[in-house]
């Protein structure tokens, strides 16, 4: 992990970050389980009013355990606007996809993003999925437990590829998943938006 940059991240959220005209803050990051995890919890803020934003877990990483950053118990709306659809996502995603190579996000609130999944799309090509993936991540998967209990809310887990044969590999895998969804989605118009996102991946890398 950019311990460098991660630290600049966190003094920057102490200090407050302008996006459009809300301030995305957090307060003193808190130490977790252990001396390698991280927990914040950040704000939105517009004129006097306040709200919860959502929580980030930190792992910077220990001998052979790689580092990791989960973004979890997130609002499903800023001021009246769905946070999925809102720049501060935007700006979550930019500012922590440099710091690490493995990410975990919570999507339960993104209801298209959950619609596409139930309808087998690939998970890179979904809605969240995709914005996480022109970040550079090439290996999803879907954590979703039916009946699960400690294991959280849902959430996608993404990865950036460790060598290019890696990312041929993740690249070969999204072609059959998305082959796959094509022949029994019988929704033209999500169909559509896969495949065009497909195309956009592939151009990407």
């Amino acid at each position: 992990m950019n311990r460098e940059r991660l630290w600049d991240f966190v003094e920057r959220l102490k200090r407050g970050v302008t996006v459009s005209d809300i301030t995305v803050f957090s307060l003193e990051p808190k130490r977790g389980r252990f001396a390698e995890e991280i927990n914040l919890e950040l704000f939105a803020r517009r004129g006097s009013s306040k709200r919860r934003l959502l929580y980030m877990k930190i792992f910077l990483g220990r001998g052979h355990y790689r580092d990791w950053i989960e973004v979890f118990g997130i609002s499903a709306e800023i001021f009246g606007v769905l946070f999925f659809k809102t720049e501060v996502k935007e700006f979550v995603l930019d500012s922590i996809a440099p710091l690490t190579g493995r990410l975990f996000f919570e999507y339960y609130e993104d209801k298209e993003t959950t619609r596409q999944l139930s309808l087998g799309a690939p998970p890179p090509l979904t809605d969240l999925g995709f914005s996480i993936a022109m970040r550079g991540f090439t290996y999803f998967k879907d954590w979703y437990f039916p009946e699960g209990l400690m294991e959280g809310g849902h959430k996608l887990q993404a990865e950036k590829p460790v060598s290019e044969e890696h990312l041929k590999k993740h690249l070969r895998r999204l072609e059959e998943e998305l082959k796959a969804f094509l022949k029994r989605c019988s929704d033209e118009e999500i169909k559509v938006k896969i495949l065009n996102r497909f195309q956009k991946l592939k151009e990407q890398f």
